[in-house]
């Protein structure tokens, strides 16, 4: 029953463990979670220098901050970004819950973009948001010190997804859903 109540408590505290809600105001959140896009989409081109024509020529983009934690047989993470509309211009602020079921210890601070190649799949991942992926992840990082490996099939047809891990010590093996949806609170 401990473990069962150390899991919740920290799934609980996630929320309140990433930048965009340390910050007050709307406006404040919305400051941060724009820094973080751009310092997601830096450390990108460092590491994959394609991707920043990719997501030039895409039709829109997405970018999450997130944390996640694996206890055991369950693992959970909670995270905020911003999706870009190249058409229109458009940002749509966002957040972001998953939740798997495998085999796993440890916990990671991680960035993913996501691209989407089409109109449909933009839009499908703004209203519906949802990907259920199998997931194997290895990570031992400190700031620029140590290295993580990610390894992840999502079903979003039209999305290629990119996942770095910023901090963590984190070993899993799982079957995981992800939720995307709009933040109410910062488009408003």
């Amino acid at each position: 029953m401990k473990h069962l109540i150390a899991i919740f408590l920290a799934f609980s505290l996630l929320p309140y463990a990433l930048p965009a809600q340390a910050a007050s105001t709307t406006s404040e959140q919305q400051a941060a979670i724009q820094d973080m896009r751009k310092t997601t989409l830096d450390t990108l081109h460092k590491l994959e220098p394609a991707a920043k024509d990719e997501i030039e020529e895409a039709y829109g983009y997405a970018v999450f901050t997130s944390a996640d934690i694996a206890a055991v047989f369950v693992s959970g993470g909670y995270g905020h970004g911003v999706s870009h509309n190249n058409r229109t211009g458009a940002d749509t602020y966002m957040q972001m819950a998953s939740a798997g079921v495998g085999i796993g210890i440890g916990a990671k601070d991680f960035s993913t973009v996501l691209v989407f190649s089409n109109e449909a799949s933009y839009r499908e991942f703004i209203q519906t948001g949802l990907d259920l992926s199998a997931n194997i992840d290895l990570a031992a990082k400190q700031g620029s010190k140590g290295d993580a490996a990610t390894g992840a099939d999502g079903i979003l047809p039209g999305v290629r997804i990119y996942q770095f891990t910023e901090t963590g010590l984190l070993a899993q093996a799982m079957l995981k859903g992800t939720k995307f949806w709009p933040d109410q609170n910062l488009n408003n």
